[in-house]
């Protein structure tokens, strides 16, 4: 079936001032145009479209989504495994946080009193979790047991939420993809430039673990080898998780204690 800008536009909720720029950054281009001048799509297109909103969706920026989808060795249905996993923890944290947010309005309305425990439930969801029935290595004990209490009170947990989510996932995509640049420069890890870069990531750490040399260390070594952290870099660059852990461990002898 072919489609028009027009109904391209109904069908997604794109504006067709946006499909324009997504064609002139070659983002999406049409199928063909025809001798009217007029733009159309195919189902190809249509799947490529939404490949973007779902990297929107995730955070990431339209030139990384640039990069990603434009890789010879990018595979769609690889993609979509990875977009369902993804979703699927941001839907089990964002549950947790709205039940969280009950028990906190129940909880200042003096109707039921929380846990303390219960207060921060649904924040660092991926890195603070129970232990029970899991084998975990000692990187992964030691970067848990380095997370710092993200907050100290009710009302701080109040204003947090998905906007507080949505901004650090962007501030962790732009420090990748300043990376993903070095790498295609092809620079060493240890090169000035990449460890001003890990410098900005450790800073961006510290606000939620007390990142000591040993700790970092630790980071390094999850990013290097967890398969968590390997799928949440892996669609960046390839390298990314390889060559940033290279990048973490040369900071933390160079500069921690």
């Amino acid at each position: 079936m072919v489609y028009t800008v027009k109904k391209i536009s109904e069908l997604s909720g794109v504006t067709v001032r946006t499909l324009h720029f997504y064609e002139e950054t070659g983002l999406l281009k049409p199928a063909y145009y025809g001798s009217n001048g007029y733009r159309y799509y195919e189902e190809k297109e249509l799947l490529q479209l939404q490949q973007i909103l779902f990297f929107k969706e995730l955070g990431f920026t339209l030139k990384q989504i640039l990069k990603v989808v434009g890789r010879s060795d990018f595979d769609q249905l690889t993609a979509l495994h990875s977009h369902r996993k993804a979703l699927s923890k941001e839907w089990e944290k964002i549950g947790l946080l709205l039940k969280t947010i009950d028990k906190t309005i129940n909880h200042l309305k003096g109707k039921k009193k929380m846990k303390d425990k219960e207060i921060f439930d649904g924040f660092n969801i991926t890195l603070v979790k129970a232990m029970e029935g899991q084998s975990y290595s000692a990187a992964e004990k030691l970067v848990v047991q380095s997370v710092k209490n993200p907050t100290k009170s009710i009302e701080d947990v109040k204003r947090r939420g998905k906007a507080y989510y949505d901004k650090i996932t962007k501030i962790a995509n732009a420090l990748f993809g300043e990376l993903v640049h070095c790498i295609e420069k092809g620079l060493d890890p240890a090169a000035d430039v990449v460890q001003k870069i890990i410098k900005k990531h450790h800073v961006f750490v510290e606000q939620t673990h007390v990142a000591t040399k040993d700790v970092y260390k630790a980071m390094a070594q999850l990013y290097a080898e967890h398969p968590d952290f390997r799928k949440q870099l892996d669609p960046f660059h390839i390298e990314l998780a390889t060559f940033m852990a290279k990048a973490m461990r040369v900071f933390a002898d160079r500069e921690l204690s």
